[in-house]
Order: C-alpha cells, then structure tokens, then sequence
C-alpha cells in the first residue's frame, strides 16, 4: 500500500524528500529519482547505512547515488513536515511536494508492557526466545535478544523455528544464538553487500580491502582467526556468493585473502556456478533455503523459479536470490536435458 502510494504521489510530485538513509530509504530515492524526480536524502548520521557500513563506504555509496540522480546529505536533523518540504534543525527548508519517511522499525511494546513483561526497545527474550513470562514467547521484529531488535525476516524465521521445536517438543534443546545478517541492497544500477562485523578495525581483526571512489567501488573483508567475520561489496559484487558461503558456514579463509576480493585472479573460484557450490550452500537468506533444498524441490517436479517459490519460499523475501535460483533451475534442467 505504501509502494502504492508513493507511485500515485510521484506521477504529479516535481521534487521529492527521502528521509533516512538506510536500505529502504536509499531504494525509495533510487526508484524516484529513476521515474525523473529530484530527489534529495537527508540522513541523520555521518554516512549512508551506518549499521552495515563503515565511512568510507558510506562515502563511495554516497558518490555513486548522486551520479544516479540523488542528492545526499548526511548528519542533518529533520524537525518538521511542511505542506511544501521538511524543515531542518536551525531552520533550514528543503522543498519538497512528495516526502517519504524511511527510518527504520520501531518495535509496538504497548500490549506486553501492559501485561507486566520486561521492555527495553523490543520485548526483552533469552535464548529460548521466552520473555520473563515462561509461558510467553516473542519473535520477530517485536523481540529485543541479547539486545538487538532485528528489522529483517531471515531472524523471524530462525527465531521461529526455536519456538517451534520448543512448543512442540521437536528439540528441548533448541536455542537462538544471534543471526549472521546479509543484507543486499536491491537499487538498480547499486550493486551493494554487506554481512557481519563490518566496522571492525585492524586493531581488532585482519582487515583486507580495495577502494576506487572513480569507478564507485569499494570491497572491504574482516577476518579473525583465519575466518570471515565480516565484508562489504560495492559495485561489481561478483564475489558476494563466495563470501556469504565462508560467513556462513565459519570456513577457512586462503592464505592469500585478497584473491577473494578479485574472482579470477590468483586463482580463486567463485561459488555461484552451481556445479561449484555445495548443496549445503544457502541460496536464500531471507527463508534459508539452501540449494540442496532447492534440488531436492526440483527432483519432486519444480521445474521453473514459481514452482521452486511456492514450495521453499525462496526468492519471495526480498527477492536478492531470484538470479542464482533461476540459474540452479535452468543448471538441473540442463543437466537432464529438459528444455525450459
């Protein structure tokens, strides 16, 4: 409803505000600026996307929105909403006839604050995803764990899927340790990836990266004890499916890291050929779907994305995956002769 509406406000607007410069904030501008409006984002912290990037990849995310149309401006306070604009802390205007606010989830505590439970940002759970009531679990965006509140659906699904084999008594066991976010930026013309501990230092990890703000680009890996604990992809992202299997699964790094930065060179492979990477590879972050599910779905007579969709919920998150779902369907098919 709200694509919906910001499409119908677009077609008479002349010039629109953006606020908040964080994934759907950044893909709101883009896809407005894209339709021929001026767009301008105002953005409350130092840099674009503070949570998954550090500044200098703000900064060349920054550089290449404004070549697609966007003008950025970083560390400003928007105080009011006018009937023509927004108006900044220190009583700046900027016009504006469309203005869409992107800034972030806020969780709705009113009901469980109301019963007695324990509150902070989210409702406060453990590991078993229990709030202070042991008869009373919360999940999802509403849920604070371990003192994040996550904003995204892949946490939803794994934080369920403890409740489900706690309640059921599938797995007594069954704990929620924290989720290895990836987040992919889906603007077109922005190829953007960021997973884990990204605003680490090399006083605290190993720390590998290439910037050319000329050509918007800006690949950055972090690396403890010989494992990928984090990494930023901007621009060509060739090497994201590399990268997400080895932050995934806790696997050594090469020797030689920089390799990983540069498909192709020194010899380094990238996963995303299907014939290269593992059935236990996950295709789908959203829905953790891995391929050895999708195979599994296409022997049982899934032959193209829909079907492979409707069975496994992959690629109907936020749908970064659908490419490399398309292109496992079209391999099997391949394989056995089948034409699609």
């Amino acid at each position: 409803d709200d694509c919906r509406a910001i499409l119908a406000a677009a077609g008479a607007a002349r010039r629109a505000v953006v606020v908040g410069g964080g994934l759907l904030g950044i893909e709101a501008a883009r896809g407005l600026a894209g339709r021929g409006l001026p767009v301008t984002l105002l953005h409350l912290a130092g840099h674009l996307m503070e949570r998954q990037l550090d500044a200098e990849a703000g900064l060349v995310l920054g550089e290449t929105l404004a070549e697609l149309g966007v003008e950025v401006r970083t560390g400003v306070v928007v105080e009011e909403i006018l009937g023509d604009g927004v108006r900044l802390a220190g009583g700046e205007t900027v016009g504006a006839d469309l203005v869409v606010l992107a800034c972030g989830v806020r969780p709705v505590t009113g009901l469980a604050g109301d019963a007695g439970l324990e509150v902070a940002r989210g409702i406060v759970v453990d590991d078993e995803m229990r709030t202070d009531d042991p008869s009373i679990f919360a999940i999802g965006e509403c849920a604070q764990h371990d003192g994040t509140v996550y904003g995204l659906v892949a946490p939803a699904w794994e934080q369920a899927a403890v409740v489900a084999d706690l309640v059921t008594g599938t797995d007594k066991t069954s704990r929620y340790r924290g989720s290895r976010l990836v987040t992919r930026l889906k603007a077109r013309s922005v190829e953007l990836a960021a997973m884990g501990e990204t605003h680490l230092t090399e006083d605290d990890a190993e720390v590998v990266r290439f910037s050319h703000r000329a050509r918007g680009t800006y690949r950055k890996l972090v690396i403890r004890d010989g494992r990928l604990v984090g990494a930023i992809l901007l621009g060509e992202t060739a090497a994201v499916g590399t990268l997400t299997q080895l932050f995934d699964r806790g696997s050594p790094v090469p020797a030689d890291p920089s390799g990983l930065l540069f498909p192709g060179i020194s010899g380094s492979a990238v996963a995303e050929s299907p014939v290269r990477m593992p059935d236990a590879a996950k295709v789908c972050q959203c829905n953790n779907v891995t391929k050895g599910q999708i195979r599994a779905c296409w022997e049982s007579g899934a032959r193209d994305v829909e079907a492979v969709a409707a069975a496994t919920r992959a690629t109907t998150g936020c749908g970064g995956c659908r490419d490399v779902v398309e292109g496992i369907v079209g391999w099997l098919c391949e394989q056995e002769g089948i034409s699609v």
